[in-house]
């Protein structure tokens, strides 16, 4: 038995912890997590880095990270055979990119410079001006990558009725949308939706509990569109990570990114002026598709009654729900639309009738 020093992350902080494997688990000090829970990912620029990623018994995401290359060198060696395909699998595809590095380097490094200047001057317009940098087809590689990760944490349905409802809806918000969107169900019992880079959005089955109607529902999904259609994702990540994020994206090196935004999914809190954005445009979205927006009112009003304490993951701690509904509401008022309807669904009733009970994932 080898043991390696690693950095754990949980949504308790992070800690430096000793950790080895022992026949199909990962023993990490006295606790233990089953290798076929694990999901894999590489990245880094300069140095190597390696994740393995899972989700706690509450459903919360949690990642362990060896510290150095003698610590990586012992996973590599000492993973069951379960973990060894992904491992080496990822390592190669890091190799490949990392021999894209120096071509690219030389070019970027008169954009890195400016784009220093730009943060100093003004860092939200670079921001928006790194996001542009990136090709949609990049964009969308990312999100499949993220993709994959919270697929293997179970529990995602790509079909069924929820689904069929999520994309029937979604479909009449993104007509003419410059990306091809993919729909898909978690079962989970928190209120929440999330969207990914590339079209993607997911939502829980404990939302689709609480909205009262395909109107409701439409509202939320309007809102979560806008935040793939302004690309906000993707500035956060900038945000976050910086410079170093957006020319590993550029040079392709994504795997690394791609598990931190698979960790951050549905967690993810974009800025007070993200969330407006969001909710202006969603509203100017579903009157667009003839759809009458005072779902996306309703659905916040009876959140904001229903959970004083504490709102829900959907609803950022950045706008307060009060200050939502009120700003939702002005929209609406500002912008009568005659033509909208009540929207219908006719998966809706099966949709309800195929949920599974709360507490049963």
């Amino acid at each position: 038995m080898k043991t390696f020093d690693a950095l754990l992350s949980t949504s308790a902080g992070t800690t430096t912890v000793t950790a080895h494997f022992f026949g199909h688990t990962l023993v990490i000090g006295d606790a233990s997590v089953d290798l076929s829970d694990i999901v894999v990912s590489v990245g880094g620029m300069e140095q190597p880095e390696l994740f393995l990623n899972w989700l706690d018994p509450q459903g919360r995401q949690a990642s362990l990270k060896p510290l150095g290359p003698d610590d990586i060198a012992t996973v590599r060696q000492e993973a069951p055979t379960s973990l060894q395909p992904s491992l080496q699998k990822l390592w190669r595809e890091r190799k490949h990119n990392r021999r894209q590095v120096s071509g690219w380097l030389a070019g970027l490094s008169g954009a890195a410079l400016l784009a220093g200047g730009l943060f100093w001057w003004q860092g939200n317009h670079a921001i928006d001006a790194l996001a542009g940098l990136i090709p949609l087809s990049t964009e969308k590689q990312l999100g499949e990558l993220a993709l994959a990760q919270v697929r293997a944490q179970g529990s995602l349905a790509g079909s069924g009725a929820a689904q069929q409802t999520v994309q029937e809806i979604g479909q009449r918000l993104t007509i003419g949308s410059r990306y091809q969107y993919r729909w898909f169900v978690k079962q989970d019992d928190s209120v929440n939706a999330f969207a990914m880079p590339g079209g993607i959005i997911v939502v829980h089955t404990g939302l689709l509990r609480q909205a009262g109607s395909p109107g409701e529902l439409a509202g939320v999904l309007a809102h979560e569109v806008q935040h793939v259609e302004q690309r906000h994702s993707l500035r956060q990540m900038i945000t976050s990570l910086g410079w170093g994020a957006l020319v590993a994206v550029t040079i392709g090196d994504i795997s690394a990114v791609a598990a931190m935004l698979a960790h951050q999914a549905g967690t993810m809190y974009f800025s007070r002026d993200m969330e407006e954005e969001a909710d202006r445009l969603g509203v100017q979205a579903l009157q667009r598709a003839r759809i009458r927006p005072d779902g996306m009112l309703t659905f916040f009003q009876k959140l904001g009654e229903e959970n004083k304490a504490q709102a829900p993951g959907w609803i950022s701690s950045h706008p307060q729900t009060a200050a939502r509904v009120q700003r939702v509401t002005a929209l609406i008022d500002a912008t009568p639309c005659p033509a909208c309807l009540p929207l219908s669904s006719s998966h809706w009733q099966a949709m309800k009738a195929a949920l599974p009970p709360a507490g049963k994932q």
